[in-house]
């Protein structure tokens, strides 16, 4: 069970805020190590994730927000985006839906394609994950800070 109130937040984000105040500061608050240089991406990683991890990482790297810990949960991340881009592009091509005919030619019954679970389930995942790095619109705005212009998928 969960403690109640809001959750705790750590101390650099305070700083990132601009609310932090000594009052304020974590006892015994956990320090990860930063990275020092942006780090190259996992070779498990496929070509879309490869992207996706270098934008992200530039961007997390560029905040003084990325750190060693993080790189694990980070791959996963670009590794769930990649596939829900590949099976949103499969569906692009070849429909979303199955039809299934009887012997008269006419429609028995339809079904999505398994790839819209897959990418369902994907997107899902990334999403959960990208909460906890501050990607989402919402997650943004505990953090605070100017926004730049990006689009994304015209840089896949």
């Amino acid at each position: 069970m969960s403690k109640p109130g809001p959750k705790k937040k750590p101390t650099k984000l305070k700083e990132i805020q601009g609310t932090l105040k000594p009052s304020r500061t974590l006892e015994n608050e956990m320090t990860v190590t930063s990275v020092s240089k942006l780090p190259e991406a996992p070779e498990i990683l496929d070509k879309t994730a490869k992207k996706i991890w270098k934008q992200v990482t530039k961007e997390l790297f560029s905040k003084g927000m990325l750190h060693i810990v993080d790189l694990p949960l980070l791959s996963a991340y670009c590794n769930e985006m990649s596939i829900y881009i590949e099976m949103e592009k499969f569906m692009k091509e070849n429909g979303r839906v199955q039809f299934y005919y009887n012997e008269e030619g006419q429609i028995r019954h339809s079904q999505s394609v398994p790839q819209q679970k897959i990418a369902n389930d994907a997107l899902s995942k990334a999403h959960k994950i990208a909460v906890q790095f501050g990607f989402t619109p919402s997650a943004r705005t505990t953090i605070g800070g100017a926004e730049d212009e990006f689009d994304f998928f015209n840089e896949l």
